[in-house]
């Protein structure tokens, strides 16, 4: 008898059933494997013992893959699947709502075989936790690396530094405001459902290379201009008490306001071009920060806002806010 792998099936007031594989070295089966199956009375005196050879074996979970399985009495069933030691893993950490390192074991797989069959056997409700938890990892990745870009951009050799870590190379480029819209573009979800696709700005050739044609989700267009988040917003009037847009900031709004006259020239072409509506097309401008801004300093943004129409102004801490919002919906 194999020890290691025996096992009671079953236990009555007259019979008791036991299943045993042997032929097995250091846990790897071959062509030899037996799986026996032998009954007993409650006295341990024999009462039938049967061998099947590894063709029977294969015959039986051929079978058992061809039929639905009930799972834990529950209404939904599942194909019969191949457990190996990461899916019992991944079985008991979703139990234990240990997404990490679900997720670290569904990395492993080469193949989609395992996977699909795993999920196929999960319910609705555990796969809306496993999503979420997929989806929670990515964003939070993604904020720690917009993080440390908007930190790194204080730096004068931010092109090189980002070029050699690891983590961040993947939006490496030769000019520091090419690096964020690297991120922008691989981040689309930042700006929530409202967006549903990215068009080529640069086929027009109206457009700057830090330039995002975007389609919103009613089938229109609207322009993303990205600027580097250590341009200042806001400059100070002392005679007048009060703020008004830095240098920086009016010299992108002028920028903006000239791209949207071109939109309206290029309308037809635009239309033809990319099957898509420009009515009144609008333009966000990713630029500066405002961590630590005073009361009067968000009232003036509120007002710059409010009275440019079609341009929105938007700080990289707000992008920021938004990604962490959003990772307390997938975390709750």
């Amino acid at each position: 008898m194999s020890i290691p792998y025996h096992k009671e099936l079953l236990r009555t007031e007259k019979i008791r059933l036991f299943i045993n594989f042997s032929n097995i070295s250091h846990d790897v089966a071959d062509e030899s494997l037996v799986l026996s199956f032998y009954a007993t009375n409650n006295h341990g005196e024999p009462i039938f013992t049967e061998k099947l050879n590894i063709d029977v074996v294969r015959d039986l979970y051929k079978h058992l893959d061809s039929i639905s399985v009930v799972k834990e009495g529950k209404t939904q069933s599942s194909k019969f699947i191949e457990t190996t030691d990461e899916i019992s893993t991944i079985l008991n950490k979703i139990q234990e709502n240990d997404f990490d390192v679900i997720l670290k074991l569904l990395q492993k797989y080469e193949s989609n075989e395992k996977v699909e069959g795993l999920l196929e056997s999960l319910t609705d409700l555990e796969l809306e936790d496993l999503s979420g938890a997929f989806h929670y990892k990515i964003v939070k990745n993604e904020i720690e690396k917009l993080e440390n870009l908007i930190q790194l951009d204080c730096e004068e050799n931010i092109v090189d530094i980002v070029k050699k870590d690891k983590h961040l190379k993947c939006y490496s480029a030769g000019q520091p405001e090419k690096i964020f819209q690297n991120w922008i573009e691989n981040n689309l979800w930042i700006f929530g459902i409202e967006y549903i696709k990215k068009h080529e700005a640069r086929k027009i050739g109206m457009f700057s290379e830090g330039d995002i044609l975007m389609e919103s989700i009613d089938g229109y267009l609207d322009l993303i201009e990205l600027k580097r988040p250590k341009h200042s917003l806001l400059k100070y009037d002392k005679s007048h008490n009060s703020h008004y847009p830095h240098p920086n900031l009016s010299q992108v709004v002028g920028q903006s306001l000239f791209y949207l006259q071109k939109l309206s020239e290029y309308k037809l072409n635009l239309e033809r071009e990319y099957e898509l509506k420009v009515i009144m097309p609008r333009i966000k401008i990713i630029v500066g920060r405002n961590k630590g801004f005073s009361e009067e300093q968000k009232d003036c943004m509120r007002m710059l806002n409010t009275n440019l129409n079609s341009i929105q102004i938007i700080t990289y801490d707000e992008l920021l806010e938004f990604g962490k919002l959003l990772l307390k919906t997938y975390k709750r």
